[in-house]
């Protein structure tokens, strides 16, 4: 008997320290929880000579995500919002100017599919990022991006862009004044603003070539010759309507939206803007009448060829009929200065380039 309890004993004794084994493992560290080098030593990981890096920490990867682009933002001397604002904006330009002879874009073209798919830093590219969760829960993240190989890359989208500007602005000084000239200008203008926040990015990530602007002066010397050829294009305005107060409203509604935009209006102009307004009155029993507005108008030059056309109908519903005309009215508004018209006008004008 005593044979018997030795022998159910050993293999009980083995059982319990294979346990203990097993949950003191359990508690040790990983390989996976191991810090990498750049958390403790960011220089030795990544030496400034060769990299822009920063390291920022949260409570989630989010946080600390989004942390990492607000210290790669003030490293470039700008924030999140400009840089955001300025990608999406020079996004919308490159997709523009797809089948346009005069701005066409490689360098960029590439520039925007690696901004929408490389990284969750979307303002930049070339940012590399690396994320660590501690033992304590906080989250670490790494953004960097080497200075010798995308330093190499803005240069590429600098002159590109200079050059597709220096043609644009030769476009617009072979031209008269006109809507032409003036579209070409403006879309210099978006691109340099651009190019612009590029030189910025570059001077950091290569400060040799601080000081070497694109030859074309800068995005605030286009915008001035923009405004200024802007200032000498007038439109006259010629509205018919029943109702001469009506009529009065909208003409100050349009004459609104060229002045905005630095255009002078007169009656003797480089175009003329003719627009035609009706109003419908229809009733939908006692308690719904309801005012139906035609908006129809028309760009001509000085030949009196129409160059943009525009029309709109719509209706305006209240339980008063002067009211629903009120509102209908309004509505013709709000198309001229920020809706439809507004947004028909400019698409326009980026079709003026080849």
């Amino acid at each position: 008997m005593k044979t018997n309890n030795n022998r159910l004993t050993f293999p009980f004794f083995i059982f319990l320290f294979l346990l203990f084994f097993i949950e003191t493992c359990a508690t040790l560290p990983t390989a996976a929880q191991t810090a990498p080098a750049w958390v403790n030593d960011l220089e030795s990981a990544y030496p400034s000579r060769e990299w822009v890096a920063v390291i920022a920490s949260g409570g989630t990867q989010r946080t600390a995500e989004q942390a990492a682009m607000n210290s790669l933002a003030r490293v470039f001397r700008t924030d999140i919002a400009s840089l955001t604002q300025t990608t999406q904006r020079f996004t919308q330009i490159v997709n523009e100017a797809s089948g346009k002879r005069t701005v066409s874009f490689d360098e960029s073209q590439n520039f925007i599919q690696e901004v929408n798919t490389a990284t969750n830093i979307r303002f930049l590219i070339g940012v590399q990022t690396d994320h660590y969760q501690a033992k304590d829960g906080t989250f670490y993240v790494n953004a960097r991006m080497n200075r010798r190989e995308f330093a190499a890359r803005y240069s590429g989208m600098i002159m590109e862009n200079t050059a597709v500007i220096n043609r644009l602005l030769t476009l617009a000084d072979g031209l008269a004044d006109s809507f032409e000239a003036y579209s070409a200008l403006s879309f210099a203008a978006a691109i340099a603003e651009a190019t612009d926040n590029f030189q910025n990015i570059l001077e950091v990530l290569d400060s040799t070539t601080a000081g070497r602007r694109p030859n074309y002066g800068g995005s605030n010397a286009v915008i001035a010759k923009m405004r200024e050829l802007a200032g000498r294009i007038t439109v006259g305005i010629a509205v018919e309507t029943a109702d001469r107060n009506d009529a009065l409203q909208i003409s100050r509604a349009i004459a609104s939206f060229f002045t905005d935009r630095g255009f002078k209006t007169a009656e003797n102009g480089n175009y003329m803007l003719r627009a035609n307004v009706r109003f419908e009155p229809l009733a939908y029993g006692e308690q719904l009448q309801s005012s139906r507005y035609y908006f129809n108008a028309a760009l001509e030059n000085r030949n009196g060829t129409a160059v943009f056309s525009f029309t709109e109908d719509d209706r305006k519903n209240h339980a008063i009929a002067s009211e629903a005309k009120r509102m209908a009215l309004r509505a013709i508004e709000t198309s001229v200065k920020e809706g439809k018209f507004a947004a028909d006008f400019e698409a326009w004008l980026n079709t003026l380039i080849e």
